[in-house]
């Protein structure tokens, strides 16, 4: 059986002379196309549930579900084909249907001399799997941080529709302002954020202002990009306790004096972001505790990489690499900042200091193999109190270090009859031999 995928149409063709098609076929074919084309390419084909037993060696019918517009077809016939006339073509051995509001959730595209005809079946509307609760606790308890479960919302800005339910990828909401209204404040909910766009990047012009305690908003990372058209907008605002934000490209438009991210509250974990290009500080933390900066990228800010503010403390900045700032790679400066940690980050060509603590600062470590590079002013510049700065490893090189054994072990050693002396003349000796 030939069964033709056209990505640009969305149209999925069953070529002649197949009259017939099983939902199980349609399905394998789907996965078999899905598999060999990345994700950055093809949207989402289709959904499918089914399969449970019903016990005797009955099983539930399967259902597809054809979404982001794609429908199926029967290759049009030039009516003189198999007998001549209308060809009745069959899809049979489940259900299938389609969430497409633009052919009014219609999963056939007609063709010239074919009649499509689909002999659903009514067992799988029956039973509807429950979700499996236990599997998805340990799937997040197995993350570092924000570990806890509420509801679960799915946010699509290329096929989702605010009239949606946002309960499932195929119901996706348009908007980040409408699943943020699904979302319950203090419910540990998650929105995810789906790419389906064509072409493998979903641009949102959205700004994304979060402002429930304990929503987790969750991104695919470089193809899911936050990118406001007016230059006076951050693109991301934080403002509500122990929220996750992970996965995103991050860029503000030029022009403008703004952060690519603003947070203020606590226990706020920003990871696995990319900010670009920030008219102000990359990321700008104030009037926050025990929050996290993880495995980010920070490159080109106008201002500062992370700008530590008033009344942040126990901040933890981890493996993340800052670039390119105008001022500097790390800045902590105001009033009330103790205890933070910055560690095994890579700090690297940033006009000002790599790590720049102000007056006044309480309590900061530096620690964990940092990497400062290229920073115009100087590595690190400490105004603080109580500062612990780990001494770089591997700073000096392999031949001042052996001069240096040498130098403690044998040159400071010159009375004759003692083990330096001795060992010293047997270089010396070894040395004029090797000249000979």
């Amino acid at each position: 059986m030939a069964i033709v995928f056209d990505e640009n149409l969305k149209v999925i063709t069953v070529e002649k002379p197949q009259t017939t098609l099983t939902i199980q076929t349609l399905y394998n074919e789907i996965r078999l196309f899905e598999e060999k084309m990345p994700f950055l390419f093809v949207a989402q084909l289709a959904n499918g549930s089914g399969k449970q037993s019903l016990g005797g060696g009955i099983t539930v019918g399967i259902t597809l579900e054809l979404i982001n517009d794609w429908r199926l077809s029967f290759q049009a016939r030039d009516g003189t084909e198999e007998g001549g006339g209308v060809i009745l073509c069959t899809v049979s051995g489940g259900n299938l249907v389609a969430t497409s509001i633009t052919y009014n959730n219609n999963p056939i595209k007609p063709t010239l001399n074919t009649q499509v005809v689909i002999a659903q079946s009514s067992s799988a509307t029956v039973i509807t799997p429950a979700s499996d609760l236990n599997m998805l606790y340990l799937i997040e308890s197995l993350r570092g941080k924000q570990q806890t479960l509420g509801n679960i919302w799915y946010w699509d800005p290329s096929s989702g529709n605010n009239s949606n339910d946002g309960t499932q990828p195929s119901k996706a909401v348009l908007t980040f302002t409408q699943a943020h209204t699904l979302a319950t404040a203090g419910n540990n909910d998650i929105i995810f954020c789906l790419s389906t766009a064509s072409g493998g990047i979903t641009t949102v012009t959205e700004s994304l202002t979060i402002s429930k305690n304990g929503l987790k908003v969750r991104g695919p990372g470089y193809p899911f990009q936050i990118k406001p058209t007016v230059n006076t907008t951050v693109p991301v605002t934080i403002t509500a306790d122990n929220v996750e934000l992970s996965g995103f490209y991050i860029q503000p438009a030029a022009g403008g004096t703004v952060n690519g991210i603003t947070a203020t509250g606590d226990n706020t974990l920003i990871k696995d972001c990319w900010i670009n290009s920030a008219t102000s500080n990359g990321i700008d933390l104030s009037s926050s505790v025990r929050s996290t900066i993880q495995t980010c990228a920070i490159e080109s800010s106008t201002v500062n990489g992370i700008n530590i503010g008033n009344s942040t403390s126990r901040t933890i900045i981890s493996t993340c690499i800052i670039s390119g700032s105008g001022t500097d790679g790390v800045n902590l400066g105001g009033t009330s900042i103790t205890d933070n940690i910055l560690e095994n980050n890579l700090i690297y060509n940033n006009t000002g200091y790599g790590a720049d603590i102000g007056s006044g600062v309480l309590r900061t470590g530096v620690r964990l193999h940092h990497t400062f590079s290229g920073n115009t002013a100087g590595s690190t510049r400490d105004l603080g109190t109580s500062t612990f700065i780990e001494t770089a490893a591997g700073g000096e090189s392999a031949s001042a270090i052996a001069d240096a054994v040498w130098d403690e072990v044998i040159s400071g050693h010159l009375t004759t009859g003692t083990t330096g002396k001795t060992l010293k003349d047997a270089k010396t000796k070894a040395t004029l031999a090797s000249l000979k």
